[in-house]
């Protein structure tokens, strides 16, 4: 284990929240063009992620030069071609292991990573969103342990990293009171 990680703590697997994974998790479920992928992420995602028709064009243009996804040309109507898109088998390896990997417990990525990966879950693999909740519970909870240890070990007088671990003890508990109450929500949705 690197010197830089406490006993008990995993390092992400992806360090950042990455829009390729909402991409590619659209192909999981069947090919599609581009037009029609961001159509779709508009209508489920749009609200959770802010990402431009532009930027997701790009996205899958990466996604294609790493090999993620491939593309077919189909004839279109009135002579135009389209570019079919699908995932590889590289690209489901990829996707597959983000969706079982527990996510950071920023607020951010919360909100962006978490919440696709639930939304994926439920329409790839159903019977993995239990798990990938309980798994998220879990890496909440030492978080919250390691923090309430920290702020325990950190002398009154270091008011400014009291202030810091605090204000990172709160939002681990919004995070958890949060998840709690979702669990109804996606126990109606399954």
């Amino acid at each position: 284990m690197p010197a830089s990680l406490s006993p008990g703590t995993t390092r992400r697997h992806f360090p950042d929240v990455r829009p390729e994974f909402v991409a590619l998790g659209f192909l999981m479920a069947s090919p599609l063009h581009g037009y029609d992928l961001f159509r779709r992420f508009e209508a489920d995602l749009g609200k959770v992620w802010h990402i431009s028709q532009s930027q997701m064009y790009s996205i899958l243009k990466r996604l294609e030069l790493q090999g993620l996804i491939a593309s077919n040309i189909e004839a279109g109507e009135k002579s135009q071609e389209r570019r079919i898109l699908n995932a590889t088998d590289q690209g489901v390896a990829h996707f597959s292991q983000w969706l079982a990997a527990p996510s950071d417990c920023s607020s951010r990525i919360i909100r962006l990573e978490f919440i696709s990966r639930l939304y994926f879950a439920r329409g790839w693999r159903p019977e993995s969103v239990l798990a990938i909740i309980e798994a998220q519970r879990a890496t909440i909870a030492r978080q919250l342990r390691n923090h309430q240890a920290l702020l325990a070990s950190t002398p009154a007088q270091e008011t400014w990293n009291r202030l810091g671990i605090e204000l990172r003890l709160s939002q681990l508990s919004g995070i958890a009171a949060w998840l709690e109450t979702s669990v109804a929500v996606l126990n109606q949705a399954l």
